[in-house]
């Protein structure tokens, strides 16, 4: 059965209007947090800011941990904010009431490199296209409200919510079990598969999600009201992707490459006839891409670094033999829509 998640009208969001870094501390039970985080329990917190007029914002939430794979594998969990609403109003976090936060992993300089080239990612996507999570930087003081000598301050963001990127677009989310050929969008599935490429992303599926669930695995489908096609995914959660190689970062071993950092096409035969518009957009914002990948607080080696592998994938789209080799070659199924048989009577 097709799940259908319809929201209100489209509404102002300052919270992701903005791209400027926003100052926050937490205070709540974190060390207990942190050695529970397994159970996902919800803890009370204060989250406090200072607004633009200079003015201390407080406000009471629930803060609990979240996730899959990182949350068994960081020592420090993504986290889930759950505010009142009855008091964001007036404030940065008006019409916000529950959000996906992407913590750093790990207290080493390369835990706060992943957390910034992610936060790249969502980013130079948002320039790709407007089918995408937005995302805001965050410089977080956590300090324990059970323990006054526990602080730690580490560099964060939250995610728009899928209700907020539908609202935005005024589409719905959508949770079918599996997605046709033909009910894709196809200039968009080709955004997101050559972005992936990009990046060096297959943590994904675009076509069915994990057993028991809804499609997609990694992304969620957006799809005009009782429409039955042109349904887009909207990619998350990038931190398998090659360009950040994380520690724990490893490919599915039913893949031909063996390290994260190797590029492998994941795209469909059948739409590669969308490859030639979607190319040339990436090579129009090429450069705008490129510098939304390396953000401006990464070391200057760790900048360099990604530069010259964001390089290497316009190589592959400005070399004919190349492109042909390792993407319209490399391509799955069909060069046509499978064609479902029907019964006849």
């Amino acid at each position: 059965m097709l799940a259908v998640f319809a929201g209100p009208a489209p509404v102002a969001s300052p919270l992701f209007d903005e791209e400027t870094t926003l100052m926050l501390t937490i205070e709540a039970p974190m060390r207990e947090l942190i050695r529970k985080r397994l159970n996902k329990a919800e803890y009370d917190a204060v989250v406090r800011y200072t607004d633009s007029s200079g003015v201390e914002r407080v406000l009471h939430a629930q803060l609990a941990s979240r996730g899959n794979a990182r949350l068994e594998t960081c020592s420090f969990p993504p986290l889930r904010l759950t505010l009142n609403k009855s008091e964001t109003a007036g404030t940065v976090f008006e019409g916000q009431d529950d959000l996906k936060m992407v913590s750093q992993c790990n207290r080493s300089r390369n835990g706060e490199n992943w957390l910034l080239q992610e936060l790249g990612i969502y980013r130079a996507y948002n320039i790709v296209t407007e089918y995408s999570y937005r995302v805001r930087r965050l410089d977080v003081i956590y300090l324990d409200s059970n323990s006054s000598r526990w602080k730690r301050t580490q560099p964060a963001f939250f995610i728009e919510s899928t209700g907020e990127v539908a609202n935005r677009l005024q589409l719905d989310s959508i949770r079918p079990p599996a997605i046709e050929p033909g009910q894709f969008n196809q200039v968009e599935l080709a955004n997101n598969l050559m972005f992936q490429l990009l990046i060096a992303n297959t943590d994904l599926s675009v076509k069915r999600g994990p057993s028991g669930e809804g499609c997609c695995h990694n992304g969620r489908v957006l799809a005009s009201p009782g429409q039955q096609k042109n349904w887009i995914v909207v990619p998350y959660d990038f931190d398998q992707a090659g360009i950040i190689n994380t520690d724990y970062a490893l490919p599915d071993e039913r893949l031909s490459i063996r390290a994260v950092h190797s590029r492998l096409y994941r795209g469909f035969c059948w739409q590669n006839d969308s490859l030639p518009e979607v190319i040339d957009l990436f090579h129009e914002r090429r450069e705008e891409i490129t510098q939304a990948l390396i953000p401006a607080e990464m070391s200057t080696s760790r900048q360099s670094r990604i530069r010259r592998f964001a390089d290497g994938f316009y190589e592959i789209l400005g070399d004919p033999k190349e492109l042909k080799k390792r993407i319209t070659d490399k391509c799955r199924g069909a060069a046509t829509f499978p064609i479902r048989k029907t019964r006849t009577s």
